[in-house]
């Protein structure tokens, strides 16, 4: 079987398609045979290294859907012909996520799932929403469970309720969905007017291009009538400060990402003056994933797929997330 592999060494020059040996499946694992992928800023930065030491060649990949192939004797909430995604964090099936379950991550901590077939046990899996398709259920893993994670367990979003997004990637597409679905309000940001204007098809209430609008966040400001939003989403890590400063008195700062470097100079005085809350997260348990599947479900959301590749254009696809091109998710077809 053909999967996506980090040969010999760190690097997007040393990503490969490689020839791996079919899974045998145990008593306790699922084989899976996978339709689709999706790709993760994430991916990126393991192929250059940025996650640790792994024994190469090492398998890339945490999110994928397929279709049930065999189960093992002890399997019991699965069977031949179920159509599947992976769960990421494959331990931290409720509650607050441990130690243990940050060392189980698929492709981050072990192999990865951009394969053909993969064997897993049954926690790190889950039946993927009747409405979707497999290549949209690809994108649900981090990108869609990240963005329920910040807004509905940690941000705890309500109607009525403003939220700032920071770009137009899969979390911040998968966060403008849900928290439209949730009845509260969007601003999102972005450097391209063409991304701006497909958010606003899909609900955004307030779009800002940063870098051709130099009053953007008075232009936030004013729509709030002063007081700021009631939770940001911040996506860059270098940019927390200036969160900070249109967040509203009790408002909260859900860290998800640092696209833009992971340190920043923070001002305490905003923190303590606006009686912030500031919290990092970790995607999210496979309880949470069943929530959101259910809610992806009632609402009929669809992910949004910016462009699709097939696996031998696979480096292409690769080369399109790290320049920060896509428009909510892209997938690798098997």
């Amino acid at each position: 079987m053909k999967s996506i592999v980090v040969k010999d060494n760190y690097g997007l020059d040393n990503l490969t398609i490689q020839e791996q040996t079919k899974p045998v499946i145990t008593e306790n694992e699922i084989l899976v045979q996978v339709k689709s992928v999706s790709l993760n800023y994430l991916d990126v930065l393991i192929a250059k290294g940025g996650f640790g030491n792994h024994q190469f060649p090492h398998i890339l990949g945490s999110d994928a859907s397929g279709i049930v192939k065999e189960i093992g004797s002890k399997v019991s909430n699965f069977k031949v012909g179920d159509l599947v995604c992976t769960h990421y964090t494959q331990t931290w099936q409720n509650g607050e996520i441990t130690l243990n379950d940050m060392q189980n991550r698929l492709g981050t901590d072990v192999q990865g799932v951009f394969s053909e077939y993969i064997a897993l046990p049954e926690r790190s899996l889950i039946k993927i929403p009747c409405n979707l398709t497999f290549k949209e259920a690809s994108t649900l893993p981090i990108a869609a469970l990240t963005a329920w994670e910040a807004l509905v367990n940690v941000g705890q979003l309500k109607a009525g309720q403003t939220v700032l997004l920071q770009g137009t990637g899969g979390v911040s597409i998968f966060a403008l969905q849900f928290a439209k679905a949730l009845g509260a309000k969007v601003f999102i940001t972005s450097s391209s007017d063409e991304k701006l204007q497909k958010a606003k098809e899909l609900g955004a209430d307030l779009v800002l291009n940063y870098r051709t609008n130099n009053h953007w966040q008075d232009n936030v400001m004013t729509e709030t009538k002063g007081i700021g939003v009631d939770l940001a989403l911040e996506m860059t890590g270098a940019s927390l400060n200036e969160t900070l400063g249109y967040l509203k008195i009790n408002g909260k700062v859900v860290i998800v990402g640092f696209l833009d470097g992971s340190k920043v100079d923070l001002d305490v005085f905003e923190i303590l003056y606006r009686n912030a809350s500031i919290v990092g997260i970790k995607v999210g348990s496979k309880s949470s994933f069943a929530e959101m599947n259910r809610a992806i479900e009632v609402n009929n959301i669809r992910p949004f797929i910016d462009k699709e590749f097939n696996l031998s254009d696979f480096r292409e696809a690769f080369n399109y997330v790290e320049q920060g091109k896509h428009f909510g998710k892209i997938i690798i077809n098997f």
